[in-house]
């Protein structure tokens, strides 16, 4: 700033110098001299190229720090602490909608409710294992080589007192029966009178028929049975049987 001070004194000297010849120098006053040397200095640098801008680059400050007000540095922990929160949701609820995404496996119902037929109950007895069927004199049924049959025994109950007809022909029920977790095998239709999948008859009130299912199966599957899974597919529906 001294420099720029003495150069605009230069210059005052040098205006009241080139004023006209021979007339009197007006006397100035401290205050109206320091007027012109701002004016000159200003003058000076803002036409100066190694300079920024004017008199502000004169003496360049340094860049301050950003002040953060402390209502803005408390919101700041309180905002992470949401976000974390609000994260931590998101994923345990996509992890909730990856394990909802797997289905839980239908739970096994009776034969009653899967044929559900009103009056009566179905309900699993037993089984044989046999190479032929036959019932009666007019009627017999022979396995394929290598195979042999699983006969489940079904009862047939009419536990009301008045006739219940039955009409499981109408209904075409498919059954399928796996023996120790193997492929299943689905059952041999015939029109046996006790054949529980073409069955018609009138049942009376109190009345317990005998009914069959007949499966066709290796015959090394039914050496040693240890565990038989009987499903049920009507009406475009495979329910699973529980057969306890």
């Amino acid at each position: 700033m001294k420099k720029f001070i003495k150069q605009g004194s230069a210059l005052v000297a040098a205006a009241i110098l080139l004023a006209g010849c021979g007339e009197e120098m007006v006397p100035l006053t401290e205050s109206e001299a320091m007027v012109i040397v701002n004016y000159s200095a200003g003058t000076l640098a803002k036409h100066n190229r190694h300079q920024q801008e004017g008199m502000a680059a004169v003496y360049p400050k340094e860049e301050e720090e950003e002040v953060i007000p402390e209502e803005e540095e408390a919101k700041k922990p309180e905002e992470q602490e949401k976000q974390e929160e609000n994260g931590g949701q998101q994923s345990s609820s996509g992890e909730n909608e990856a394990s909802g995404s797997e289905k839980p496996a239908p739970e096994a119902v009776t034969l009653t409710e899967a044929l559900a037929i009103p009056g009566l109950e179905f309900s699993y007895k037993d089984y044989s294992v046999s190479n032929t069927y036959k019932q009666g004199d007019y009627f017999s049924l022979d396995a394929k080589e290598g195979n042999t049959y699983v006969i489940l025994n079904v009862n047939i109950a009419n536990t009301g007192s008045e006739t219940v007809n039955c009409d499981l022909l109408l209904k075409q029920p498919i059954f399928t029966l796996k023996i120790n977790e193997e492929p299943g095998v689905k059952n041999e239709v015939s029109m046996l009178e006790n054949d529980v999948s073409t069955y018609i008859g009138a049942i009376e009130g109190g009345q317990t028929v005998a009914g069959i299912l007949i499966f066709e199966v290796p015959a090394a599957s039914a050496e040693n049975i240890s565990s038989l899974q009987l499903t049920l597919q009507m009406n475009e529906t495979t329910t699973e049987i529980n057969m306890k």
